[in-house]
């Protein structure tokens, strides 16, 4: 028994090192930086709160919360309702949806270098296809990511992120669909319910955890963006994004690693990390009435 004790300790031995060195350890030391003066290169410098009353009076930490609500509340219904929409469409017995479950799925595995390149063509003030096409309905063209406009900016950057994220929650949507019983849809067919009503009363109800968790996930996802708007803004330098589009994670990323600020970014970080939280559990408050684990 000692000796079986002794192998399972071997073998799980990696994967606790891994925790302890690669996420407890990092969160642990950057809650004790965000209380320090810290470059990089000198030891850390003890400074109490400091770096937590300049990030409250700093106008482009709220400037970039305000731009990732508004993203967040753009991209997280809209990825939602259009997945269960899609997912809809392909659980249904039509030819060739497995050649359109591949399609909407491909954007997901697209890299993000590509997709902004592709979607930055789309968006080209002077040559793109968006703005070709309000031109040939006489509307003058769009500086859709270099707009003066915040709102313009962000929420074009939202419609790239719904395009490249609605494969996974289209996924998850369908698997719950399919464990739908065929007899319960079959049985309030033949009792009169139209497809509408079969939709809301059946389907919804049952798949409403897989929803529930896309909702949670993509909320998430929101607040952590960083690589969607990188990319977008065609600039692998954090520090030539103009403040009024910039957004929590590139700010971090910015003090960080491009002004060594290591102080500052971490208490920018963990104001995300409670932030995040505060959504995930007022999500949370309001799961039990409308989610249905019956």
């Amino acid at each position: 028994m000692q000796k079986q004790g002794y192998w399972g300790y071997l073998f799980t031995a990696p994967f606790v090192i891994n925790i302890i060195l690669f996420i407890a350890f990092p969160i642990f030391f950057s809650a004790y930086i965000s209380f320090t003066h810290w470059d990089l290169f000198n030891p850390p410098e003890w400074v109490g709160l400091d770096n937590w009353v300049r990030l409250f009076k700093q106008d482009s930490f709220w400037v970039s919360l305000r731009n990732v609500l508004f993203f967040a509340l753009i991209f997280v219904p809209l990825q939602t309702i259009l997945a269960f929409v899609v997912a809809y469409m392909l659980n249904q017995s039509l030819r060739g949806s497995t050649v359109f479950r591949l399609l909407y799925f491909m954007p997901v595995v697209t890299p993000w270098i590509a997709s902004a390149l592709l979607w930055a063509w789309l968006y080209n003030y002077k040559f793109g296809m968006i703005n070709w096409l309000l031109e040939s309905l006489g509307v003058d063209p769009v500086k859709w990511l270099d707009s003066k406009y915040w709102w313009l900016t962000i929420g074009s950057v939202a419609i790239v992120n719904v395009w490249k994220g609605i494969g996974d929650s289209m996924i998850a949507m369908l698997a719950g669909m399919q464990n739908v019983p065929k007899e319960v849809l079959e049985s309030a067919e033949i009792d009169g319910a139209n497809k509408w009503k079969q939709l809301t009363k059946i389907v919804f109800p049952l798949v409403s955890p897989m929803i529930y968790l896309v909702m949670l996930l993509s909320t998430i996802a929101a607040f952590q963006a960083f690589d969607a708007f990188l990319g977008m803004y065609g600039a692998l330098d954090a520090g030539s994004v103009q403040e009024r589009n910039m957004v929590p994670n590139l700010l971090i990323y910015r003090d960080a690693f491009l002004l060594t600020k290591m102080g500052p970014a971490s208490a920018m970080a963990w104001a995300l990390f409670v932030i995040i939280l505060a959504f995930t559990l007022f999500q949370r408050y309001f799961e039990k009435r409308w989610v249905h684990y019956d």
